[in-house]
């Protein structure tokens, strides 16, 4: 099991069950993330799978070709690995960004409306936060728990880090994942030159001479570990204060 799900299962054991709000999303929220690591995990698993058995196939059929050239070996075999490589893969990145993120903006919505119906205020305050400062949810989510609650919850790093993560799930939503189309471009490539664990993050950007070319992003499964490192690190804070900040208090 990865160490963020291990830790965030030790956080949420921590917990006693009888001092927790039982409205509370907490319980949520953490059983969300670890269901989208492994739904992560098995399709990952299953394109992989699903590439070896169609390139097998496609191989035994390449062999029984009586003298079959190089030609004949692309157009057998080649092709399967294009499709995986250049198409379906891709594809299956694409979704798995979107979907991560739809768990993030969904839990952290419900996190603030149960946080501002124990502080009996208005629950549509990201809505006009956003509006007010003309910024995106991540930057809205980081004015309310900084300024209106008092919780830092992250760095200010972590912070860019996922503002830079919500405009590749934009790119992807909007331009069909090209950077170049984009007004912030600027913040995919920052992502592109991030480093996680003395390596890149896993954001790759198709250029010549240095300049964009106008093609998809180019995603590997680390963006999607180091996406899911992000969003543990941001839950189990949230979490974490959560319970703390009200620990006694009930929703009316």
């Amino acid at each position: 099991m990865p160490l963020g799900t291990l830790g965030m299962l030790g956080d949420f054991d921590a917990m006693d069950p009888l001092d927790i709000n039982l409205s509370s999303v907490s319980a949520f929220s953490l059983y969300a993330i670890s269901a989208a690591r492994k739904y992560v995990e098995l399709v990952e698993a299953q394109i992989s799978q699903a590439h070896t058995e169609m390139r097998s196939a496609a191989l035994e059929t390449y062999r029984n070709i009586a003298d079959p050239d190089e030609t004949d070996y692309d157009s057998y075999v080649g092709i399967v690995n294009r499709n995986f490589e250049q198409d379906y893969r891709p594809i299956l990145r694409f979704t798995e960004i979107i979907y991560l993120y739809m768990v993030f903006e969904t839990y952290t919505c419900r996190h603030v409306a149960e946080i501002q119906a124990l502080r009996n205020d208005t629950p549509d305050i990201l809505k006009r936060l956003k509006s007010k400062h003309e910024c995106g949810f991540v930057e809205a989510a980081q004015i309310y728990f900084q300024n209106h609650v008092g919780w830092p919850l992250l760095d200010d790093d972590s912070w860019a880090a996922l503002c830079e993560v919500a405009e590749v799930r934009n790119c992807i939503v909007h331009n069909a994942g090209v950077a170049r189309d984009r007004n912030h471009s600027e913040l995919i490539d920052n992502i592109e030159s991030r480093k996680w664990r003395d390596q890149s993050v896993g954001i790759e950007i198709d250029r010549y001479q240095g300049k964009d070319v106008g093609q998809p992003i180019i995603v590997h499964q680390r963006f999607l570990e180091y996406f899911l490192y992000l969003l543990d690190k941001f839950f189990n804070a949230l979490v974490d204060a959560t319970h703390a900040g009200f620990r006694n208090e009930k929703i009316a």
